[in-house]
């Protein structure tokens, strides 16, 4: 196993992965029969492996903007109750 740089956003990859795991660029064709697997191509399946790994990256972004939101509401409530108690 060697690592290479991905055509697209030259991140190093190995040059036995299918695609790049940060955009999903095909990389390499697994050997199989025909060059086919199960029905479709190495570059589509290598594609889509790509995009789920972007949005489980993604899913992990949303967790983290949910707790800045929540946190924001809790201060601006937090200031908004001590504020009142002031009157």
């Amino acid at each position: 196993m060697a690592l290479m740089k991905c055509p697209e956003c030259a991140r190093e990859v190995s040059d036995k992965a299918p695609a790049c795991p940060s955009c999903g660029h095909p990389i390499a064709a697994p050997a199989q029969s025909g060059g086919a697997i199960h029905g479709g191509n190495a570059a589509d399946i290598a594609k889509t492996g790509g995009k789920v790994a972007t949005t489980w990256l993604l899913a992990g972004q949303v967790h983290w903007i949910v707790r800045g939101l929540v946190a924001v509401v809790a201060i601006v409530g937090l200031f908004l109750f001590l504020a009142s108690g002031r009157n």
